[in-house]
């Protein structure tokens, strides 16, 4: 894990990425990877929420601020890449890394001592927990959400009302 997150690359979903690449624009290419995205990552975020919920201070707190989103704070964006959909899974509260990774001794500005935190993670066994059921909502999601966009380009289509891209991609 670096500090952006996790990165890694599906295999085994060619039929899957052969019919999104039929899907004639890349914004409904990437609607269809990022809605599917979103709901694979619920059950981490739950079971993130659970294990948070026995942090021995503010567990309520670091568990109510985990959540499935696709905007990524600056520090978590790094070079933007815009060919590729990000979905960040993690807890917005400023004390969940303290718990997750632990912190070495501290001290105050006023030179006291605050002592330190082992690491309680609950958002990596929540991930290393979740990722293959994740994977399976993936294929599932992603499947129904390419059905979604192509019956809504068949409705446009019928009316008349597909943009010049669209006509464009679908012609390709």
């Amino acid at each position: 894990m670096n500090q952006q997150g996790f990165t890694f690359q599906l295999t085994g979903f060619k039929e899957l990425t052969d019919l999104l690449a039929k899907l004639p624009t890349e914004s409904m290419q990437k609607a269809a990877v990022r809605n599917a995205l979103k709901r694979a990552g619920k059950p981490i975020a739950e079971a993130a929420q659970d294990n948070a919920r026995s942090l021995p201070v503010d567990a309520e707190k670091v568990a109510k601020s985990i959540e499935v989103s696709t905007s990524l704070k600056k520090s978590q964006r790094g070079r933007i890449d815009r060919s590729r959909v990000k979905v960040y899974i993690g807890a917005r509260s400023p004390l969940a890394h303290l718990f997750e990774f632990g912190t070495s001794d501290r001290y105050s500005k006023e030179g006291y001592y605050r002592g330190m935190l082992q690491p309680l993670p609950f958002l990596r066994p929540a991930w290393d927990a979740g990722k293959g059921v994740a994977l399976d909502i993936l294929r599932k999601e992603l499947w129904l959400e390419i059905q979604k966009a192509a019956r809504r380009l068949r409705k446009k289509a019928e009316k008349g009302t597909l943009t010049a891209k669209q006509r464009e991609g679908l012609l390709r």
